[in-house]
């Protein structure tokens, strides 16, 4: 099954990814403006928006999901979740991604020993914990 995608304006490829319980459509009021000098793809990560998910739901597979719609070289955009995204796409695709701008991205979301400055395990257990118990007033909260 294909991404749900909307694409807007004339010029390079730019592909816009947004973060985690977010959707592309979070990107309309920036991607206007580079619209007028970009074609600018909102995508809905695979299980965000309109995408159906992926299996495994692992960052391999949603990076080589997303990198299967654009098998030209492309200019990326990511935050969050989808910074985490797109820089696991230009690892795993070199050629394909011409530009990579990451917006409040982290390379690694939880803490392990070479990566102390992430979000602790306990914390990330809280939160899906929360998740469980009221989705709609914890992501209302994170957002």
């Amino acid at each position: 099954m294909s991404l749900h995608i909307e694409t807007l304006g004339r010029g390079p490829n730019l592909v816009m990814l947004h973060g985690w319980a977010m959707h592309g459509g979070i990107w309309h009021g920036v991607a206007e403006a580079l619209a007028e000098h970009f074609c600018v793809h909102l995508v809905d990560l695979p299980g965000h928006g309109l995408s159906p998910a992926v299996e495994p739901y692992s960052l391999d597979a949603i990076a080589e999901r997303v990198a299967g719609e654009f098998p030209l070289p492309v200019h990326v955009l990511g935050w969050s979740l989808g910074g985490a995204v797109a820089l696991r796409w230009a690892l795993s695709h070199p050629s394909a991604v011409d530009k990579l701008v990451l917006v409040a991205s982290s390379p690694c979301f939880a803490q392990r020993e070479d990566w102390p400055t992430a979000m602790q395990h306990e914390v990330l257990g809280r939160f899906a914990q929360e998740l469980q118990a009221d989705y709609e007033g914890t992501l209302k909260r994170f957002i």
